[in-house]
């Protein structure tokens, strides 16, 4: 590709490249061994673009994790949208629908979950890594809600049961070599824990009066 031709692309799109090759980059070589000229390599540019469109390392890196934090709480929500149940039953296929976006989110962007949830768990990204955390149990707490009498607040400790055990699940699957299957992984997840969890989330919304 050209100078030229790079320069026709929109902002947005090169941004979007740039970050695309340096999620693959950070998970493949963690925030101190990834070098911009590495990125800049992954994303076909020139390395002035790469900090034009990413910024510092730091910058790019705190940029990624926003993205992939917005990925999972965007599926979520498109998933399930923001009301309650639409009639009996339902309440179960919403939990469903939500987990099955979630894992969708992290079994085809393996990278993105490496790098927010491996590469930066801990030093200086932490406290990012864990505000974004907050978030998707903040969105998964407002989804639970109106099946748990309306409170988000009350939905709190439910949705970081719920996300912790989508985690552990996610870091299981992604570590353990599985047997090929027609079946889509996010599927088959979902299908696992909804099973695991709807019992008692089921008992406890019919104690509240959800």
């Amino acid at each position: 590709m050209t100078p030229t031709a790079r320069r026709r692309l929109a902002p947005e799109v090169r941004r979007r490249q740039v970050l695309d090759a340096a999620i693959a980059v950070f998970s493949e070589e963690g925030l101190h061994g990834a070098s911009m000229d590495a990125i800049a390599t992954r994303a076909g540019v020139s390395k002035p673009l790469v900090y034009a469109h990413g910024g510092t390392k730091d910058e790019l890196f705190a940029a990624c994790l926003a993205r992939e934090a917005d990925r999972l709480m965007t599926a979520m929500t498109a998933a399930v949208g923001t009301g309650g149940a639409t009639g009996p039953g339902d309440v179960e296929g919403r939990l469903f629908r939500a987990l099955r976006a979630f894992f969708h989110a992290v079994t085809t962007h393996r990278q993105g979950w490496r790098v927010l949830y491996r590469q930066a768990s801990t030093g200086e990204f932490a406290g990012q890594v864990d505000a974004a955390r907050r978030g998707i149990v903040g969105r998964a707490a407002e989804l639970l809600a109106p099946e748990l009498g309306g409170s988000v607040e009350a939905a709190e400790p439910i949705a970081h049961t719920l996300v912790g055990a989508a985690e552990g699940l996610t870091d299981w699957w992604l570590g353990t070599e599985h047997p090929a299957t027609e079946e889509a992984p996010a599927d088959v997840l979902a299908r696992m824990l909804t099973a695991i969890v709807w019992p008692g989330l089921d008992a406890l919304r019919r104690d509240l009066g959800g």
